[in-house]
């Protein structure tokens, strides 16, 4: 057995400064934390994720009217040229609880540039204050409006592809289970970052207990604040690990980082949807931690890794 890898230098220093500063403005446990007092500390830190210039994609701001009435922001990223493009339905991280169309944005910007195509980022309803399902409705929501609107947004029907980093993941790959069989509906890719999977505190990577940016101690306060109770982590659209039949499930694209206690998730999801006959691609980083993708401007590893993530991504989607 080989080596590990230790985790990147330029991460540990990254999480260093922001760890000191959360010392400075005192910033207690999370999990003593209130929603809202976790969302201000969040704002603040990141200030420290510098963002990576991108230029040429233009950006529309809309509105995305679910059947319900309720209004979910979303931002248009277009790259330049004629189309008709792929598109991408993208849902940020944060737990379910934070995060917005802000803190995606460069990355939207970065993979809609790259890999020439249409990014759809929406900001679905965060918990404690809409608890599951409504994130996940309003993720089937998203993925709906985006094949009605597919002509306005100068995209190709036939390559329509959803994915999400974290908890963005999770209902990304929960929509896909969703949604498969339904012919009005059929996505042609899944492009999970990170994702959350599984409903599950006692796998290999769970138990290492990594204290690099997510820990175990956050994902169930995540989860606490997602869920009603606990008995809906058996849920598949909670864990889409839980899925029974996932042959015709769309063809996947899966990034796993290392030092994340929702490795173990990722690579079982892997495996469950290979068995299943579905093409996976899993690109695994094995000096980078949860979140890494909002680390490209200051660390380089997270920035190749990111680069590999979207060279694939258009070769995927432009096949």
């Amino acid at each position: 057995m080989g080596v590990k890898t230790a985790v990147n230098p330029q991460v540990t220093q990254l999480l260093k400064t922001i760890s000191e500063k959360m010392i400075e403005l005192k910033h207690p446990p999370l999990d003593v934390l209130t929603p809202e007092q976790s969302r201000e500390f969040y704002q603040a830190a990141r200030s420290y994720f510098i963002s990576i210039p991108v230029d040429g994609v233009t950006v529309e701001h809309t509105s995305i009217v679910s059947a319900k009435g309720h209004d979910l922001p979303a931002r248009i990223y277009t790259p330049p040229g004629e189309g008709p493009f792929p598109v991408l339905v993208y849902f940020h991280g944060g737990g379910w609880v934070f995060g917005d169309l802000d803190s995606a944005d460069n990355v939207c910007r970065y993979f809609s540039s790259k890999a020439d195509i249409v990014v759809v980022s929406v900001s679905y309803r965060l918990a404690p204050e809409h608890k599951y399902p409504s994130a996940f409705h309003d993720a089937i929501e998203s993925v709906k409006w985006a094949f009605s609107h597919v002509n306005k947004l100068n995209g190709d029907a036939r390559r329509i592809a959803v994915g999400g980093e974290s908890s963005g993941g999770n209902l990304a790959a929960a929509a896909v289970i969703f949604l498969k069989g339904d012919e009005h509906f059929q996505l042609s890719h899944q492009f999970l970052i990170t994702p959350v999977l599984d409903y599950n505190f006692d796998t290999l990577s769970y138990q290492a207990n990594y204290k690099f940016n997510l820990t175990n101690e956050k994902m169930r306060w995540f989860w606490g604040h997602y869920l009603n109770d606990s008995s809906e982590g058996s849920d598949v659209f909670v864990s889409p690990l839980k899925v029974t039949c996932a042959e015709s499930l769309p063809e996947t694209l899966l990034v796993t980082a290392e030092y994340d206690p929702l490795r173990e998730e990722g690579f079982a999801y892997g495996e469950r949807l290979k068995k299943a006959g579905v093409n996976v691609e899993l690109l695994h980083y094995d000096d980078l931690v949860h979140s890494f993708i909002n680390m490209v401007g200051t660390v380089d590893g997270a920035k190749q890794a990111l680069d590999e993530m979207t060279i694939k991504l258009r070769e995927l989607l432009h096949n």
